[in-house]
C-alpha cells in the first residue's frame, strides 16, 4: 500500500488523525521493533525513529517483517510457545506467549494499514490495494 500511495498524500493527516501516513506506515516497523526488542529480547537492538521517505519506511518494514518471521520460524517455531516477561518499570510484570504476540502484532500492522487505506480513501487516492 505505501508504494501504491501518491507521494504527495503520505505527510498529510486526515481528518481525525494525529498523525500523518508516514508516521502509520513508520509505526507498524517500529512498534514491531520495539516489542522484539524489549520483551522478546531477540539481540537485534531498537532504533527509535520514524522515517519520512518512503524507501526508507519501505525497507524498515522488510527488516521489521524478516525480523519477526526468523525470530518466530527458528528452530520449529519453538518461540511461539515460549513464554516472555516484561517489567513495566513501575514494578508491574507482564507474561505472554509468543503466539499472543504474533497474534498482537499482526492485528497492530493491520489496524495501522486500515488507518492508513481509509485516510488514502479520503484524499481521494483511487488505485490502491484493497484487503479481501
Amino acid at each position: 500500500m505505501l508504494q501504491a500511495a501518491p507521494e504527495e498524500m503520505l505527510s498529510q493527516k486526515a481528518a481525525g488523525e494525529d498523525h500523518s501516513l508516514y508516521w502509520q506506515f513508520a509505526h507498524i516497523a517500529s512498534g514491531d521493533n520495539w516489542w522484539m526488542h524489549h520483551v522478546m529480547k531477540d539481540g537485534r537492538g531498537f532504533v527509535d525513529d520514524y522515517p519520512t521517505e518512503p524507501q526508507a519506511i519501505l525497507e524498515r518494514l522488510t527488516v521489521s517483517r524478516d525480523r519477526v518471521l526468523n525470530f518466530f520460524t527458528a528452530a520449529d517455531g519453538e518461540a511461539m510457545g515460549r513464554e516472555f516477561e516484561f517489567s513495566d518499570g513501575d514494578d508491574g510484570r507482564t507474561t505472554w506467549i509468543g503466539r499472543d504476540r504474533v497474534l498482537y502484532l499482526t492485528a497492530h500492522e493491520l489496524h495501522h494499514l486500515g488507518r492508513a487505506e481509509l485516510a488514502l480513501w479520503q484524499f481521494g487516492a483511487t488505485d490502491l490495494p484493497t484487503f479481501p
